[in-house]
């Protein structure tokens, strides 16, 4: 059988594609007719005598298709040629050509049915793979429309979500503000009943909080504030300690240093109390004498009040000294 290919593709003739690639080639490819090869079919025929010439061909014959057939044969020739020879030679190379034409033929028509079938299948595969191709591009133009419309929809959604967040952020920042313009109410609440520590750790809070919102304006001026609140804390605190030489009360002494420690300045506080206690000692002790000065001179002049606690001594035992014994 392959022997037979390789005439046929001697003598120009093409066998049906072997695949599916060369749909081209099948289009233009016309289905011989029987017609075509009835008088090939119709000539008295001895198939053992037409295979004995089939086999008696050379098998250089079905060699590669670069083999010159022609060349072959010339070169073959003798120096001097017979002409009887050669017609007999002819005549066997022309016997040889019917055999294998009407193997051809025969096998063509053989595999005509099935060749025409599978042309029909090859056919109806061809128009499925178009309409198939036709279907995949409308269904790529689909889904690029709607991966278009997916991307802006998700898009949108991203800068929805993102200026959601953005406003939650600002509302937050909002009421921290409102809440930080609220207190200097409540500070002033809390300095009037005295509780320093508690007043302390609020204004430290709203100054850390400050800081984080100091990019607004409104900010600055409220951290000022703040500060001034702070100093007018350390005054009142001051105040406090002072009035604790004379009254001396337990939770309101704890209070104050409480006070003290959170501002970090616990030294000042000492030193700051060892003053008043001196100031309160002075002064007391200045009101002793001076109201001894004044019962013992019989003058309430004011005199006696600008004077030093030293020099008021001295004017004190002058008049000790002088007073008459009784």
């Amino acid at each position: 059988m392959q022997k037979i290919k390789s005439l046929m593709t001697r003598q120009g003739l093409k066998s049906p594609p072997e695949s599916l690639s060369d749909l081209g080639a099948i289009e233009s490819l016309r289905v011989p007719g029987k017609e075509e090869f009835r008088e090939l079919r119709e000539q008295p025929s001895d198939p053992q005598a037409e295979q004995e010439l089939i086999n008696s061909i050379e098998q250089v014959y079905f060699s590669t298709d670069s083999f010159d057939i022609v060349k072959y044969e010339l070169e073959k020739l003798p120096p001097v040629l017979n002409l009887q020879e050669l017609e007999e030679y002819r005549d066997k190379l022309k016997q040889q050509q019917a055999a294998v034409s009407k193997k051809v033929a025969d096998l063509i028509l053989e595999k005509q049915p099935a060749y025409v079938k599978e042309l029909e299948r090859v056919t109806s595969l061809q128009t499925g793979l178009q309409l198939a191709a036709v279907i995949c591009t409308n269904g790529r133009r689909h889904l690029n429309i709607a991966k278009e419309g997916f991307t802006q929809a998700s898009l949108g959604l991203l800068a929805n979500q993102r200026k959601r967040q953005l406003l939650i952020g600002l509302l937050k920042s909002l009421r921290t503000i409102k809440t930080l313009q609220r207190t200097d109410v409540r500070l002033s609440e809390m300095l009037e009943e005295e509780d320093y520590p508690g007043a302390i750790q609020l204004c430290l809070e709203c100054q850390k909080a400050a800081s984080t919102f100091k990019h607004y304006s409104c900010i600055s001026e409220l951290n000022s504030k703040l500060q001034d609140t702070l100093e007018q804390i350390e005054e009142q605190l001051d105040v406090a300690l002072s009035k604790i030489c004379k009254n001396f009360d337990i939770n309101h002494y704890t209070k104050v240093q409480q006070a003290y420690r959170l501002l970090g300045k616990t030294q000042t506080a000492m030193d700051q109390l060892h003053m008043h206690f001196t100031q309160a000692i002075h002064n007391t002790v200045f009101q002793v004498v001076l109201g001894y000065v004044e019962l013992c001179s019989g003058n309430t002049d004011t005199k006696f009040q600008k004077l030093q606690y030293k020099d008021l001594c001295t004017v004190c035992s002058n008049l000790i000294i002088h007073m008459p014994l009784f």
